[in-house]
């Protein structure tokens, strides 16, 4: 099997720095490197004692300096001490690249396999490893395919959890994906729904394409938009988000594009509309299917030739603007009956992120109540927690109006709560109260249950048998026998 790491021979003087063999302080003893690489070196020495896996290295690099780091003991053989580098920093790691570099051997082998390499190729054909050490970028992308040779190493003990925890603090901790504006916030979890959402703004983030945000009420497409916008190259520039359903269409036209002063009653000066204040940055239009028709006609002129129209102006005005819209209604559906354009439909488009609603993100529910329970308590200056039975009715509990509805009722229950654990009464999560005296039977419970269930799902889900059916967690069949047994 072929190094990760190029390794070269060389004779270079090195003080291990180790516990003494009496526990009085420590020890330097003199010693050599015979082989070195990026990551660590055999050292012929050959100990008789090391109290700790953990040595101190202190060695002199001709023409670059003197190190000292610590080394992490691998193994103990006949021949001396096989050591790996634990705290290399990236200067040092580079002054020991150009070391290797100068005492690679010329014997015409591939330092990583040692396959014989007579033609001299840029890249070995055994191992695959590049070979062109004296590029400029050599040492660079050379990290970073072995980099991706180790986690590939690593990761085959991983468990699906642990894959999971990895993705998401490369995200958030590494990516930094909602960090800088404390937005991460609806991105708790690690459900396989959202970690689907953390891959989609890293891929479209950096272009400039439009993107549609599709989801229910509550799911956090604002705070999406956001960590695109964040994650982009305009992130430096304006973000100006403008709900479209919240205007009145009839002033709506002037909010987006501006108006010029006397061009309608009320207009007594020059504005400037969202559009060309978020000139350089991004636009936020959320409930795009809100737009009349007319609206709808401007929005793909400004698509196709980026220009504005103020109302009442003669000429436009060409504005560089990210477009990212986001609605909770079926479009297509829209489209169908001639309340959505067609054309401005595909144009929107172009890249779609579907945002899972909280109840079909499994675990989720009580990661996120528990984030929640403890920002705010911590905000509040108390200390709260979830009772057994308060874990089991969130768990249960669909939540409709999904993460903006686990804020609200948290911040709810612990106003309410008079105790350190809160109940499901204080989230007002309480099952319908049972006249237990007139059950019978353990059947009549379980129908009196099922029967109130399949109520609340069906009025959930607008009477969809499909949504129901998911919601439930049966199949479509289950649905409609369900329904003629209770006469629903």
């Amino acid at each position: 099997m072929a190094r990760l790491d190029v390794r070269c021979k060389v004779d270079l003087p090195v003080h291990l720095i180790t516990d003494s063999i009496n526990n009085k302080g420590v020890t330097e003893i003199g010693a050599r490197f015979t082989s070195l690489s990026l990551n660590g070196g055999f050292i012929d020495y050959k100990p008789q004692y090391i109290k700790n896996k953990i040595i101190g290295l202190r060695y002199d690099l001709p023409g670059h300096g003197e190190f000292e780091i610590l080394g992490e003991v691998l193994r103990l053989e006949d021949k001396g001490v096989a050591a790996r580098f634990y705290n290399l920093n990236r200067d040092a790691k580079l002054k020991l690249w150009d070391y290797i570099k100068e005492n690679i051997s010329d014997d015409l082998s591939c330092p990583y396999c040692g396959k014989k390499n007579i033609q001299k190729m840029r890249r070995c054909d055994a191992c695959g490893w590049g070979l062109n050490f004296y590029s400029q970028d050599y040492i660079v992308e050379h990290e970073k395919e072995s980099f991706i040779q180790r986690l590939v190493s690593k990761s085959e003990a991983f468990t699906i959890e642990d894959i999971y925890k990895v993705l998401k603090f490369v995200d958030v901790d590494i990516l930094k994906i909602g960090k800088n504006l404390d937005i991460n916030e609806e991105f708790v979890g690690s459900s396989q729904g959202i970690l689907n959402v953390f891959s989609m703004i890293r891929k479209v983030a950096p272009t400039d394409i439009p993107v549609l945000i599709t989801g229910e009420s509550g799911t956090g497409k604002e705070l999406t938009a956001m960590a695109i916008h964040e994650r982009s190259q305009r992130r430096n520039k304006p973000f100006v988000p403008i709900n479209c359903a919240a205007i009145p269409e009839n002033l709506l036209e002037a909010e987006l594009f501006g108006h010029e002063k006397g061009s309608f009653t009320g207009a007594y000066k020059n504005k400037a509309g969202k559009f060309e204040y978020a000139d350089g940055g991004s636009i936020f239009l959320d409930e795009i299917g809100e737009l009349s028709l007319n609206l709808q006609s401007k929005l793909l002129r400004f698509l196709e030739d980026k220009i504005i129209e103020k109302i009442g102006a003669n000429g436009g005005k060409k504005v560089d603007v990210r477009l990212i819209a986001a609605t909770n209604s079926d479009l297509k559906s829209a489209i169908t009956k001639g309340a959505f354009r067609k054309d401005l439909f595909y144009r929107l488009d172009v890249f779609n992120i579907p945002l899972p609603p909280v109840r079909d993100r499994g675990e989720d529910k009580i990661i996120l109540a528990r984030y929640f329970l403890n920002k705010f308590s911590k905000e509040m200056g108390l200390s709260k927690t979830f009772s057994p039975e308060t874990i089991d009715a969130v768990k249960s509990y669909n939540w409709p109006g999904n993460v903006r509805e686990i804020i609200n009722k948290i911040r709810r229950a612990i106003v309410m709560s008079k105790e350190t654990a809160v109940t499901p009464h204080d989230l007002d999560l309480e099952m319908p109260n049972m006249q237990i005296e007139e059950v019978t039977s353990l059947k009549e419970v379980r129908c009196t249950i099922e029967k109130q269930k399949l109520i609340e799902a069906m009025k959930h889900c607008n009477n969809n048998i499909s949504k129901v059916a998911r919601v439930l967690c049966i199949s479509r069949p289950s649905v409609y026998s369900l329904r003629r047994k209770y006469n629903i």
